[in-house]
């Protein structure tokens, strides 16, 4: 009995885990895709309501075009961890590699994003 409990257990921890990293590919995606095409709109309805209000879709401008002037397009994102519910990837950009550091909500939509160096 304890076995099958253990067994059903980690089956549905795999399918969380799976659900969690195609909602994360499909962010990431859409983020690279709208990010060199400069397409504020689309990355900001990314972001969860909390981060709409606190960087508003100006902001949000600001970030994309400054990050796009600054190093050029976003290449690649590869996937580095997992630490503490915040995925890192290195980002890959025309002119600098930087890590990319993003969280999801339970919806799906990004409530952090930030850039660094490595």
């Amino acid at each position: 009995m304890k076995r099958i409990l253990i067994l059903l257990l980690c089956c549905a921890m795999q399918s969380i885990m799976a659900q969690d990293e195609g909602a994360y590919q499909k962010v990431t995606q859409t983020f690279q895709e709208n990010f060199n095409a400069q397409n504020v709109d689309v990355i900001f309805d990314l972001y969860t309501t909390e981060m709409q209000e606190a960087m508003t879709k100006e902001g949000v401008s600001r970030f994309v075009n400054g990050c796009h002037e600054q190093f050029g397009n976003l290449k690649s994102l590869s996937f580095i961890e997992t630490a503490e519910g915040i995925n890192s990837y290195t980002a890959t950009f025309e002119k600098i590699s930087l890590v990319m550091e993003l969280q999801l909500s339970a919806e799906g939509k990004i409530s952090t994003i930030q850039f660094q160096e490595p």
